[in-house]
C-alpha cells in the first residue's frame, strides 16, 4: 500500500516527464535548476490551482457573472495545453504561461475590481517570475505592473468602461492602493532575486568544483592506467584486489577480471609464507616499503620494490601499491659484489703470490750482476723457478679477472 508521500513523488515524476522537454542532468546545473523550479511550481500549483479554479467558478456563479466562469474554463485549458506541450521550447512556454496569467489578472481586476483575486495574482505573478526567470526579467515585470496600475488609473479617471473600480476608487485612492501593490512587488522581487542569485552562484561554484574534481579524477585515473610501472589497489580489510593497471596485468600475466577475483596472497610464493604471517601488520603500516618476492601466473618468481600508501577507493579503506620489478637492479648489484670479491682476491694474490717470486727474481738478478761467475747454474735454476711461480700468479689473476667480467 502506497503512502501519500509515495503517491506525491509519483505525481511529481509524471509532471516532470510531461513538462520538461529535456531533463538531462548533464545540462549545466545553474541553467537546469530553473527548469526544475518551474516543474516544482507546476507540481505544487497544480492541486492549488484546482482549488482556485473551483472557487473562482463558484464565486462567478453566485455573482451572476458568466464571463468569469467561461473565461476560467478557457484559461485553464489554454494554460494546460501550453505547459504540457513538449513541442514548444520550455522558455517559450514560460513566457506564454506568464502572458496568460497577466491576461487573467487584468480581466479579474477589470470585471471583479480589487475585491477579486486579480490584484493578488499580479503579486503572485511577480514572485513566480522572480523564481523562474533571471533577475532583469523580474524587474521588467515590476515595471509592467506599474503600467497595468497606471492603465486602470486612466480607466478610473476617464471612465473608459464600466468596472467595479469606478465605484470603489477615485484616482488618488487608486494611486495609494496600487503604490502599495508596486512596493510589495518590488520588495518581493528584490528579496527573492537576492536569495536565488546567491543560490545560483553556489550552484555554479559547486558545478565548477565538481567539474574540476572530475577532471582531476580523470587525470589521476589516466595516470594510474597509463603508468608503465605495475600498480594495483587492494582492500585493507581482506587483501582483495580492487583495481589494477595494464602494466600490472602484463607483468603478472592476469586479465583485469582475473585480478579482481584474487587476493594479494595469490601473487606471493609459498616460500614467502613466513613473511605472509606479517601480512596484517604490513597492511596496517602506513609507510610500508621494501623488497618482496612476487610470482606471476606462470609461477615465475621475481623481486619487486614496494611503495604503498593508504587511500579511499570506492568508499573503502584501501592501499595503493607501486610494485617495481628490480630483477635487473639486483642482478647488477650481485655482479658488482662478485667483482668486488674478485678484486679483493686479486689484491691478495698480488700482495702474496706475485710479490714473493718477483722479489726472488730481483734478488737473483742482482746476485748474477755482482757475481757473474759463481754458482751460475744453481742461480739460474732458482731464477727459473721464481719466474714460473710469477707466471702462474699472473695467469691466476688474469683468469680471476676474466671470470668476474673485469676485463670485458
Amino acid at each position: 500500500m502506497f503512502s501519500i508521500k509515495e503517491h506525491w513523488w509519483r505525481v511529481q515524476r509524471l509532471i516532470e516527464q510531461a513538462v520538461l522537454r529535456n531533463s538531462d542532468p548533464s545540462e549545466e546545473e545553474h541553467v537546469f535548476w530553473r527548469k526544475r523550479l518551474f516543474r516544482n511550481v507546476i507540481s505544487y500549483g497544480f492541486i492549488i490551482s484546482i482549488v482556485a479554479f473551483v472557487s473562482s467558478v463558484t464565486f462567478g456563479f453566485f455573482a451572476g457573472n458568466t464571463i468569469v466562469q467561461w473565461f476560467n474554463v478557457v484559461f485553464v485549458f489554454a494554460l494546460l495545453s501550453i505547459i504540457f506541450n513538449k513541442k514548444i521550447m520550455i522558455h517559450t512556454r514560460k513566457i506564454l504561461a506568464l502572458f496568460l496569467l497577466y491576461v487573467l489578472a487584468i480581466i479579474y481586476i477589470a470585471v471583479l475590481g480589487s475585491e477579486g483575486p486579480g490584484v493578488l495574482y499580479l503579486i503572485i505573478i511577480t514572485i513566480f517570475s522572480a523564481m523562474i526567470f533571471p533577475r532583469p526579467a523580474a524587474y521588467w515585470l515590476v515595471g509592467l505592473n506599474v503600467l497595468i496600475c497606471a492603465g486602470f488609473g486612466a480607466v478610473i479617471q476617464y471612465k473608459l468602461f464600466e468596472s467595479p473600480l469606478l465605484q470603489s476608487y477615485d484616482l488618488p485612492l487608486w494611486a495609494s492602493y496600487s503604490g502599495n501593490l508596486i512596493f510589495v512587488s518590488l520588495i518581493s522581487v528584490m528579496l527573492i532575486s537576492k536569495v536565488l542569485n546567491g543560490l545560483e552562484q553556489t550552484i555554479k561554484k559547486e558545478a565548477n568544483l565538481i567539474s574540476r574534481l572530475d577532471a582531476s579524477e580523470r587525470y589521476f585515473r589516466n595516470t594510474f592506467e597509463a603508468n608503465p610501472v605495475p600498480m594495483y589497489v587492494f582492500d585493507v580489510e581482506n587483501g582483495k584486489f580492487l583495481h589494477a593497471n595494464d602494466a600490472a596485468c602484463t607483468k603478472y600475466g592476469y586479465t583485469k577480471e582475473e585480478f579482481l577475483q584474487m587476493n594479494i596472497v595469490d601473487i606471493r610464493p609459498q616460500s614467502e609464507s613466513s613473511k605472509l604471517m606479517d601480512l596484517t601488520s604490513m597492511i596496517n603500516n602506513r609507510d610500508y616499503s621494501g623488497i618482496l618476492i612476487h610470482i606471476n601466473k606462470n609461477k615465475e618468481v621475481f623481486p619487486v620494490e614496494i611503495e604503498t600508501n593508504t587511500i579511499r577507493f570506492e568508499e573503502r579503506e584501501a592501499r595503493l601499491v607501486l610494485a617495481t620489478d628490480v630483477s635487473e637492479r639486483i642482478d647488477y648489484i650481485q655482479k658488482i659484489e662478485r667483482q668486488n670479491k674478485d678484486l679483493k682476491e686479486i689484491a691478495w694474490i698480488q700482495s702474496h703470490m706475485v710479490r714473493a717470486p718477483l722479489a726472488n727474481i730481483m734478488s737473483l738478478t742482482e746476485f748474477l750482476i755482482k757475481y757473474p761467475g759463481e754458482d751460475t747454474q744453481q742461480t739460474l735454476n732458482f731464477l727459473n723457478d721464481s719466474s714460473q711461480k710469477l707466471n702462474m700468479a699472473i695467469e691466476s689473476i688474469v683468469g680471476q679477472a676474466g671470470g668476474s667480467g673485469l676485463t670485458s
